[in-house]
């Protein structure tokens, strides 16, 4: 069986314009794998560490290097002679070599690195798809056997907010998501059309046009509601039924705009206490076909978090991403105490790709939906489309159908559907 040879790793730039890594894997047979790494904006504050070098002459302190160079010069060499095929053991040794809970010493970036570029490798050295490989290495590391059936519907963010844009809404996505009764291709034709009908109607409302790091546009509305109600007025004028063929959605990130124990939204004249703040999360959902929620609540407040999961309409998927990090503890907790019904999958918050199934694993088995996400600085690697189909998600959140690092995702699935998945 054919063995690591060497791995190379070195910066390259990521979509928001700051370093990031990539590596090569090459194996004794020539057989070479690549992959880069993503990094978020909004942040969690329980997500694993990602290492930066903190020296601000340099790119603002953001660069990599040190990173590459434990890839190079440590990791890299002890891993000579071993074989990809050994996820488990290397994910394992990785995490035992850190020592650390949040990944701080080695940093999750230079960990994720090693561990996608097993999984590529090890995809190449047996001759599947990337995505096949992974379903199956769920299946004998965590005895959980999902057959491949389609590809996951997508999420389109098609106007930015938050911390994603230089506007004044509060929510950080703002979202439209085709029925899964639609194929991929044309769910993807139909983000696109609609996308292309939003800067339309953005220009008919003199707002600006410009894109956010995710590729949604970042219209100078006042409000969150002027955002939504673009996008209801732009299905409409496609032709699409609200609720039977495209639903809405939002990722509110909240914990942005929670300060001193009130949530300041612009839709609301004042602060507004956590009694005020769900009565307003409950009517957004009345008032419009939302499908999905993600961070309606402070990241620490679980309390709240259980309180709006009895209350909320059981057909909204009630979405943890800053709450739950891609974490089995927080995951096991959320399940325990029934606070919400689905996470979002993002392997630079943990770390490695056995973590990260073993996360979609106790999901499965708890009955828990799961969604694989993006980051807002993002690479061309497609690493996560793959991944999303070999866990069968229920959705992906990739960004606009717009940018280049967010349409080679969507593309990587076209491409899956069009020519793998028999």
């Amino acid at each position: 069986m054919s063995l690591i040879k060497k791995i190379i790793a070195y910066e390259i730039i990521d979509s928001r314009g700051y370093p990031t890594i990539e590596a090569r894997m090459i194996l004794d047979n020539g057989i070479e794998a690549v992959t880069s790494i993503p990094a978020g904006t909004s942040i969690g504050k329980y997500e694993s560490i990602e290492l930066r070098d903190n020296d601000v002459t340099r790119f603002f302190g953001m660069g990599v290097t040190q990173a590459v160079s434990f890839i190079n010069d440590l990791i890299g060499p002890k891993l000579v002679g071993i074989s990809p095929l050994k996820q488990q053991a290397i994910d394992n040794w990785l995490i035992n070599a850190d020592g650390t809970k949040n990944k701080s010493k080695l940093g999750a970036n230079t960990i994720l690195a090693i561990s996608q570029l097993a999984a590529k490798s090890s995809a190449s050295l047996m001759k599947k798809p990337l995505f096949l490989y992974i379903n199956e290495l769920l299946k004998n590391s965590f005895n959980l056997d999902l057959k491949i059936e389609k590809i996951p519907t997508p999420i389109f963010n098609i106007i930015n907010g938050g911390k994603h844009a230089n506007n004044n809404l509060d929510f950080q996505e703002f979202q439209i998501i085709p029925s899964s009764a639609f194929s991929f291709s044309k769910s993807y034709q139909i983000g696109v059309e609609i996308f292309h009908e939003l800067k339309n109607v953005l220009l008919y409302r003199n707002a600006i046009i410009s894109v956010g790091e995710e590729g949604g546009f970042t219209p100078n509305f006042a409000t969150n509601s002027d955002a939504i109600e673009a996008i209801r007025e732009t299905v409409m004028q496609q032709k699409f039924q609200i609720g039977v063929d495209i639903f809405f959605g939002l990722d509110m990130a909240a914990s942005h705009y929670y300060k001193n124990e009130r949530y300041i939204v612009k839709d609301k004249a004042h602060p507004l206490k956590l009694g005020e703040y769900i009565e307003f999360l409950l009517n957004l959902c009345k008032s419009s076909s939302y499908l999905i929620i993600e961070d309606p609540l402070n990241q620490d407040d679980w309390d709240s978090w259980k309180q709006l999961n009895q209350a909320i309409p059981k057909d909204i998927y009630l979405v943890g991403d800053d709450l739950l990090v891609t974490n089995k503890e927080r995951l096991e907790r959320a399940i325990k105490e029934k606070v919400c019904t689905t996470i979002l999958l993002k392997p630079n918050q943990v770390g490695t790709i056995t973590e990260t199934l073993e996360v979609a694993a106790l999901a499965k088995k708890n009955n828990f939906n799961y969604i694989v996400s993006h980051r807002s600085g993002e690479t061309n690697d497609s690493f996560v489309a793959d991944l999303a189909v070999g866990l069968q998600a229920d959705f992906v959140k990739f960004g606009a159908p717009s940018r280049g690092e967010r349409v080679a995702k969507y593309n990587r699935l076209w491409q899956i559907e069009r020519e793998e998945l028999k």
